[in-house]
């Protein structure tokens, strides 16, 4: 049963591995798609997309690994004891 509570159990991450890495991985994209146009907003003033419509453009491979070291804005894609 996937969690739906603040953390992601040790146990429940090793049982289910591919897909909670899968959906840290989008997780992490989010969060850098949202701080780049954040970040073009803060300097240009301009509002070019939204988050919503250029997410629905990204496609899996264009998806960059998390680094190790990251932790989730989230809590819900954090393993508890982990991070």
């Amino acid at each position: 049963m996937v969690s739906t509570l603040m953390s992601i159990s040790p146990e429940e991450y090793e049982n289910l591995k591919a897909y909670y890495d899968f959906q840290r991985k989008k997780e992490y994209n989010r969060e850098q798609l949202r701080n780049a146009i954040a970040e073009m907003e803060e300097r240009t003033g301009i509002t070019v997309m939204s988050f919503d419509e250029i997410w629905s453009r990204m496609e899996e491979k264009d998806l960059q690994e998390a680094p190790n070291n990251w932790v989730p804005k989230d809590p819900k894609w954090r393993i508890n004891g982990v991070e």
